[in-house]
């Protein structure tokens, strides 16, 4: 970009979020059940967040290759391109950079991956950003447009104030080919996990935008169409406090403004023990929350130093208390641990039925380079990358065997029956839960009109039938539609008016359509990756967190 003489020159930027691999996370299967031109489920919160931190005088560009493909001949313009990206994106981040190249961009790498595996990204690169970069970032792009010396590694001394933090760019992302906005309340997370890189990058004191800052972006996300939203803090009760100040004023926002928002997040499950953190959660719209349980076995909860788990009475009873004050439970378990034999399957499949969590996500053990479970692994000679889906050696249990009995736990917890079970289980077990989210949706919407009853009906209608047309292609339909009408009849019997409407049914109808298609695929990694194409055609990968 031209500028005058002595003055900076005005920077071109463009910043890629990479395709992820088909996931359970992803709710692929989901998208074309979506009403409008949905390609992505949810927004990657880094995109907009990077372009806010560019300089006044920066032209920034966003290119998320989960709602449009890259065009690689039209990237020549760019002064700058930057490339961020999580380690379930790493295979495509690596092409895309070896891609990038043969450009006369300056091309960065940030982001998650690169920042606990900066070996990988060796001279595919100009310029690393490793951790958090709202101080780096922003001061490499002035010195870059300054004609000044830059360096080929930042990394901030000191950890990001989040108050200072900006609102991100949301109009810059094409944003009505998303279901999901992505915003972030706080950094850091209290416990030690040993399995868990968030605290060796943000730390262990959360650190925290302030309620103000939060609405102005919930309002960002509001203006720019989307109503639902995901807080990415890997522990929003990480400050309890601060988490109640959020939301009695997003409480206030939500209910002057008609509640325009439903909102979901994660947290660690002892928010079970604090009613009034529960209550305020719902009051603010607040739907569902990831509960990272784990497993049912302390011995392995024990070993990971999960303490938050096994402090106080049973896990069944704290999940029971948080579904009773008004929110649905996405579990989150992992299988392989070292107190884990082959009789783990079994136990993490009767847990996850009898506590009735519909959505069990579940995963093999990721050693995550920077984690002290991948230190430990490494020191007792236990890392082994010749597998990309066990890249360590289990104790109990051959890597087989955890693979293959990963394999079944999956295709048993996503079959129909076992499915809708849960779900009843949950919803139907918890007269409490049932109640209070009547009455934050009176509270709402007000008593529906007929009209929008109608409108409501023929919505899931629509949805039902895309349902039933891509069950049918795939030479499912007999199995899955009668049992998705079983279930359908079940609920309507035994809750009569509490009974799930049919919009929403439908809509856990296709949920369990992408888990089920899911479970049924080849994996080719951690985190609950599978293979796009054949398993023979996929390559071993470039490391641990490739």
């Amino acid at each position: 970009m031209e500028s005058s003489p002595g003055s900076p020159r005005r920077l071109s930027i463009c910043l890629i979020n990479p395709k992820f691999e088909l996931s359970f996370w992803g709710y692929d299967f989901v998208l074309p059940m979506m009403p409008g031109d949905k390609r992505c489920y949810a927004v990657t919160a880094a995109l907009p967040a990077l372009a806010a931190l560019a300089p006044p005088d920066c032209a920034v560009e966003l290119i998320d290759e989960n709602v449009e493909p890259i065009d690689f001949a039209k990237l020549e313009r760019f002064d700058v391109i930057g490339v961020t990206g999580m380690m379930v994106q790493g295979e495509r981040m690596l092409q895309i950079l070896a891609e990038l190249r043969r450009l006369p961009a300056t091309i960065a790498v940030g982001g998650p991956y690169v920042s606990v595996a900066e070996d990988v990204f060796e001279g595919l690169c100009d310029v690393k950003f490793i951790g958090e970069a709202e101080e780096t970032w922003p001061a490499f792009l002035a010195a870059l447009a300054a004609g000044e010396p830059v360096a080929a590694r930042y990394e901030q001394a000191e950890k990001t104030d989040m108050r200072r933090v900006p609102p991100p760019r949301y109009d810059l992302l094409k944003t009505d080919r998303y279901v999901l906005a992505a915003l972030q309340f706080s950094r850091g997370c209290p416990f030690l996990c040993e399995f868990c890189d968030i605290i060796t990058i943000f730390g262990r004191r959360p650190r925290l935008k302030t309620p103000a800052q939060m609405i102005v972006e919930f309002e960002i996300v509001r203006r720019a169409g989307l109503r639902h939203c995901f807080l990415v803090d890997d522990n929003f009760i990480g400050n309890k406090r601060e988490a109640k100040a959020l939301l009695r004023t997003l409480g206030e926002w939500q209910r002057a403004n008609g509640y325009p928002l439903r909102i979901s997040t994660e947290a660690s499950i002892d928010l079970a023990d604090d009613p009034e953190l529960i209550s305020l959660m719902v009051e603010a719209n607040f739907r569902l929350v990831f509960i990272g349980v784990e497993s049912p076995r302390a011995a392995s909860l024990g070993e990971i130093r999960k303490v938050q788990n096994v402090r106080g009475d049973s896990l069944e009873a704290k999940l029971q208390r948080i579904r009773d004050g008004g929110l649905v439970i996405s579990g989150q378990f992992i299988v392989g641990f070292d107190h884990d034999d082959e009789a783990i399957f079994d136990e993490q499949f009767d847990f996850i039925q009898r506590t009735g969590l519909a959505h069990a996500l579940v995963a093999i053990l990721a050693p995550v380079p920077t984690t002290p479970l991948y230190d430990r692994l490494k020191a007792e000679g236990r890392l082994d990358f010749a597998d990309r889906e066990v890249i360590f050696e289990p104790k109990l249990m051959s890597r087989q065997a955890l693979k293959d009995g990963y394999g079944r736990l999956m295709h048993r917890l996503y079959e129909p029956e076992a499915y809708f079970r849960r779900l009843m289980a949950g919803y139907g077990g918890s007269p409490a839960f049932r109640r209070r989210r009547a009455a934050i949706d009176r509270a709402a919407s007000g008593p529906p009109s007929a009209a929008a009853k109608l409108r409501e009906v023929a919505a899931g209608m629509i949805q039902a039938l895309k349902l039933a047309r891509e069950i049918r292609r795939a030479g499912c339909f007999r199995r899955l539609g009668a049992a998705y009408g079983r279930a359908w009849i079940e609920q309507k019997r035994s809750l009569g008016r509490e009974a799930i409407a049919f919009s929403a049914f439908v809509f856990l109808c296709v949920v369990h359509w992408h888990f089920y298609n899911v479970a049924r695929r080849p994996r080719k990694g951690a985190f609950g990756v599978v293979a796009r194409a054949p398993v023979a055609q996929i390559g071993a990968g470039r490391s641990a967190a490739a």
